[in-house]
């Protein structure tokens, strides 16, 4: 059967790795950026690219749109007569599926909310489709996102939440890796052994959680012995409020999603 043809509007960073992860998985793509120099590279994996958003549409069956989400509604408008009928992705953060919905109501629309972890398609593919979407036409949706990392179906009211916890958690992991590396700095190591060590280590925990099955509670109770050089570092961690700073960071992140969400389209 022959691939669906996609286009991408808006490749900057998380559109280029969509273009990128679809080309590689077999889909015909046609990638779109103002500044046409920047994607020509995309080009090597057979991708064609264009500063055409209203063509780019016309001829895709699936249309991704990851624009800031300022910019989602003069997108919507400007393709308006090129995507009825068609699935419509969303992939920027706050934009509602009623609020794409009253721009182009012919379109079929899904929401969906990756994270920068899909430059090496391993994102969670967190999405919500509106009512008109059909159990077959989800497939479809499923079978793109594969291609892009693990997608779940979820309910557009957790969203926020979701854009908050999924999408900002690489920064916030980050932030620990590079409490890390410095640690290792500390403690006599180089800055490039520290943060490969640390980083091998989050990868492995993940893998732990999502392959092995254990909880995060399992696997400290595997590290931590008594009297031992574990529990001595938790115990020091034990001192700064870690849980409630990362929690409170959520949520405020969450309340900020909302915030940008009901400024838009205004």
């Amino acid at each position: 059967m022959e691939e669906l043809k996609v286009a991408v509007i808006g490749a900057g960073k998380i559109g280029r790795a969509v273009a990128e992860g679809l080309a590689k998985a077999g889909y015909e793509v046609t990638a779109t950026k103002r500044r046409i120099e920047e994607i020509k590279g995309l080009e090597r994996l057979g991708v064609t690219v264009t500063r055409d958003n209203r063509e780019a549409s016309s001829k895709a069956e699936i249309i991704i749109i990851s624009v800031k989400p300022k910019d989602v509604s003069s997108v919507l408008r400007e393709i308006r007569g090129e995507v009825k009928g068609k699935i419509v992705i969303s992939v920027a953060a706050a934009v509602t599926l009623s609020q794409m919905k009253k721009v182009c109501p012919e379109a079929l629309f899904v929401r969906v909310m990756p994270n920068i972890t899909v430059l090496v398609q391993e994102s969670l593919m967190a999405y919500c489709v509106e009512g008109s979407v059909t159990p077959e036409l989800k497939r479809t949706v499923e079978k793109v996102l594969e291609a892009l990392g693990k997608p779940v179906e979820v309910e557009e009211s957790q969203m926020d939440a979701i854009t908050a916890l999924s999408g900002c958690a690489p920064a916030y992991l980050s932030l620990i890796l590079e409490a890390l590396t410095y640690a290792g700095l500390e403690v006599g190591l180089s800055k490039e052994f520290s943060l490969l060590s640390a980083a091998q280590a989050m990868v492995g925990t993940g893998k732990l959680i999502l392959e092995g099955g254990k909880s995060p509670h399992e696997i400290r109770d595997m590290v931590t012995t008594p009297g031992g050089v574990t529990v001595e570092g938790l115990l020091e961690l034990e001192r700064a409020p870690i849980r409630y700073v990362m929690m409170r960071a959520v949520k405020k992140a969450a309340l900020k999603s909302r915030k940008i969400s009901e400024a838009l389209f205004e």
